[in-house]
């Protein structure tokens, strides 16, 4: 039950606005890490426009929608107040710990060549603060979508503009 109307509810514009303020502070805190770390290298890609195309497809399924279902909507109470702090702030962080936890694992098991990208700290710490901020959105809206855009948007901008996908594709040295 939880997944459908996690699925179906449409946030209202407040909803919206009140993510985007999430997703700004967010940016806010990743950009300066990424681009101190090297992890963020501002430049548009030299992929094909079909590569980003059907790459853009394909990670609004996987990463962010799978893993927004997973870690936020089946992991978490939809409503936090339905539930004392401490047990929600455990669940919370159990939640966000398997979520980065996910990162490296998925490299290991389907991205070995990623793997260096997948386990560095900045990376790491990057995705620890997305996972936050997917958190927050999911709490603020009750619904699955605005974590979906946020972890899409999030990893369109790394792919394409940021260096991400030079960065994955080893045609740039890794941090």
């Amino acid at each position: 039950m939880r997944v459908v109307e996690a699925v179906t509810t449409i946030p209202d514009r407040r909803a919206w606005a009140r993510c985007g303020l999430v997703y700004g502070i967010f940016l806010i805190c990743a950009l300066p890490l990424g681009l101190m770390t090297g992890l963020l290298r501002p430049g548009v890609s030299q992929a094909p426009a079909a590569t980003i195309i059907i790459g853009s497809l394909v990670a609004l399924v996987h990463p962010a929608f799978v893993e927004e279902l997973i870690f936020r909507v089946v992991l978490l109470p939809r409503n936090p107040a339905s539930m004392r702090r401490a047990r929600l702030a455990a669940i919370a962080v159990l939640a966000l710990a398997l979520y980065v936890a996910s990162h490296p694992l998925n490299a290991i098991l389907f991205r070995p060549d990623a793997r260096a990208v997948f386990e560095s700290p900045a990376y790491l710490a990057v995705v620890t603060l997305l996972g936050l901020a997917c958190t927050a959105a999911y709490w603020l809206s009750r619904s699955i979508w605005p974590p979906v855009a946020i972890h899409w948007l999030t990893v369109m901008l790394w792919l394409w503009l940021l260096g991400g996908q030079a960065l994955l594709s080893g045609t740039i040295a890794r941090t």
